[in-house]
């Protein structure tokens, strides 16, 4: 297996996202049907504070969003805010030996070990390098994960500091979305990397667009 994806399997991805969006709307009225309702709303990004893993095609659009930005000023803000979540995103990855192959682009099948998602939320409380006062900046092509994670239950369960012990709820029907595109996304990265979304964005935009991100935060 190549040590790096071949550029050409970066510009795939986003002939994938109305194919995701058609089933998700498929799966939201079959929910409604079974008088489920998604109560995801503009402004409610407690699921914006997840630890995120995207492919590298995922990442190339994410990556090319922020290339294509109007302004110079626009691209750097960007910039920089990758860079400083994938440092800290690397340093919870460094707290233990089973977490640190992750800290760069991964080309094998292992999965995140639970601990690191906890100590994402729970701990470093840190919001999406995309998200700006609350609300997704590169929504028009945010990955797969932040399109299908919709709950049908109060919004609040998805706090970090939530004392309830109930856990938020997802539609069976979305749950089967996930499953079935599990394949079809993996086929679409072939044997790229994947990993942690500012980690696989400031991977892209060095190799595809040769800026390195951390330079602009010195």
């Amino acid at each position: 297996m190549s040590s790096e994806p071949p550029k050409s399997k970066s510009r795939n991805q986003q002939h994938l996202f109305p194919i995701i969006d058609a089933m998700i709307d498929n799966a939201i009225e079959e929910a409604s049907e079974n008088g489920e309702t998604i109560t995801c709303k503009p402004g409610c990004d407690h699921c914006c504070h997840l630890l995120v893993e995207i492919s590298w095609s995922e990442a190339y659009e994410l990556a090319q969003w922020i290339v294509n930005l109007p302004t110079k000023e626009e691209q750097e803000k960007f910039y920089m805010s990758v860079a400083s979540t994938a440092i800290e995103a690397r340093e919870v990855f460094s707290r233990k030996k089973s977490g640190r192959r992750f800290m760069q682009p991964l080309y094998s099948e292992d999965d995140m070990p639970d601990w690191m998602y906890d100590a994402w939320f729970y701990e470093k409380k840190r919001p999406c390098p995309f998200l700006v006062d609350g609300l997704c900046a590169a929504y028009e092509v945010r990955p797969s994960p932040c399109r299908l994670h919709l709950v049908s239950s109060d919004p609040d369960l998805c706090r970090y500091d939530v004392e309830d012990d109930t856990d938020y709820e997802v539609p069976d029907s979305l749950e089967e979305v996930k499953e079935e595109l599990g394949p079809v996304i993996t086929a679409i990265n072939g044997e790229g990397a994947w990993g942690q979304m500012a980690i696989m964005v400031e991977a892209v935009l060095k190799r595809e667009f040769e800026i390195t991100v951390g330079d602009f935060l010195k």
